[in-house]
């Protein structure tokens, strides 16, 4: 596999420009420290709510950090993405770009789990190759607010517990009244919390606490959080429009049906991989093959036949060859209960 040229001469550079790109306040870490994103969260050039966006991350992602300030956090952002959505650039310090329109999936792992989406242009550091995929990195900014630290630095900055009281403690809470739901202290609101709403306490921080609440919304009022993930399209519009819908991320209900070993009559799938014979997308009454790894094989086959699920694929193929039914490599599901 080809590594880059760039990763091990330009150390020494990239150290320095990192002390370069430092805000006022910022402290560099002596031992690099883990940080969980808290929520999908933007992923800025500079630490500042206007710079470029680079990249949204999703929640519960962990990052190391290269260095932190009161409002902001510099994180390494690492991951694989689909080589195709690739293009080189001639940009000091980078070898590759984000070239589609709608941004880019980055990846845990070649077809693995979505860490967050590249928007159009961001520019990446290539760290290695495997046939169809590229692993990737890019250094930037993240709203201190938005993650907490993880591992030995977490426990540090723990609180003292206030009381050995089992039964009273200031972790859990209700709302006095109706409150708003900031995204920030000061900062925009995201809602608000019925009177008496219970809540945990995550952070204090002044006269603001964040916290964590639970309840339930109607699956018709969500959207996925990585805006390249397409919703709403038929299978009808996949099968007539090959060059639009291949290669583009869908999210779909369907019923699974039974997992098959592809033969030579399934030629969009190599011999002998397992994939998911599903009706779908619901409420149409065509069928869908749903390519399969093997960490993914071992959760479907724990289903009973006629399921629902809500599924993110990436469109193999529009039609195949001679059934004309939609092929999709499965990124993630939901089983529907």
């Amino acid at each position: 596999m080809r590594q880059s040229s760039h990763l091990l001469p330009a150390l020494p550079a990239c150290a320095a420009l990192l002390v370069l790109t430092l805000g006022p306040g910022a402290a560099l870490l002596s031992a690099q420290q883990e940080f969980r994103v808290l929520r999908t969260e933007n992923f800025r050039r500079e630490p500042s709510g206007r710079a470029a966006l680079l990249a949204t991350v999703n929640a519960g992602v962990e990052l190391p950090a290269d260095s932190v300030t009161d409002q902001w956090v510099q994180l390494v952002l690492e991951g694989w993405v689909w080589a195709q959505s690739l293009a080189p650039t001639s940009q000091p310090g980078f070898d590759v770009r984000v070239s589609p329109g709608r941004g880019e999936n980055l990846r845990a792992a070649p077809n693995g789990s979505i860490l967050g989406r590249l928007s159009e242009g961001c520019l990446l550091v290539e760290l290695d190759r495997e046939p169809g995929w590229v692993r990737v990195r890019r250094v930037a900014w993240m709203f201190r607010g938005s993650v907490e630290p993880v591992g030995a630095a977490a426990r540090a900055a723990a609180p003292v517990a206030a009381t050995s009281s089992a039964q009273i403690g200031l972790d859990w809470a209700v709302t006095a009244d109706q409150a708003p739901l900031y995204r920030t202290p000061d900062g925009d609101t995201t809602g608000s919390l019925a009177p008496d709403a219970s809540v945990r306490v995550l952070a204090r921080s002044g006269e603001w606490v964040r916290v964590q609440t639970e309840g339930w919304v109607r699956e018709s009022d969500l959207k996925p959080s990585s805006p390249g993930v397409l919703v709403g399209v038929s299978g009808a519009e996949v099968r007539s429009n090959p060059r639009e819908f291949e290669g583009a991320v869908l999210q779909w209900v369907v019923q699974y049906i039974a997992i098959q070993r592809a033969d030579e009559l399934r030629r969009e799938i190599p011999v002998g991989q397992r994939y998911v014979l599903a009706r779908g997308p619901l409420p149409e009454a065509g069928f869908v093959y749903i390519v399969l790894d093997d960490a993914q094989l071992t959760e479907i086959e724990r289903l009973e036949p006629l399921t629902e699920l809500v599924i993110i694929g990436r469109v193999r193929t529009a039609r195949s060859q001679y059934l004309g039914n939609p092929v999709l490599d499965l990124i993630d599901l939901a089983v529907r209960k």
